[in-house]
């Protein structure tokens, strides 16, 4: 058996028709089953005036 992990940057509404398609390519290699599929929204903070960024946690290079 193998389990498979794909990222898709695609809009939230396409989910549904994504999966599918991605079962049908994978079905003529054996039996597929779609396990989950999981929207993840971006999240975005905002920066206070004054603040660095090590103060917000980021790493500088």
């Amino acid at each position: 058996m193998l389990i498979i992990t794909v990222h898709v940057n695609a809009p939230a509404g396409q989910a549904i028709g994504i999966k599918e398609q991605i079962a049908q390519d994978l079905e003529r290699y054996g039996d597929t089953r779609v396990v989950s599929v999981e929207v993840v929204q971006p999240t975005y903070r905002q920066m206070q005036i004054g603040e660095t960024a090590s103060q917000q946690g980021g790493k500088r290079k």
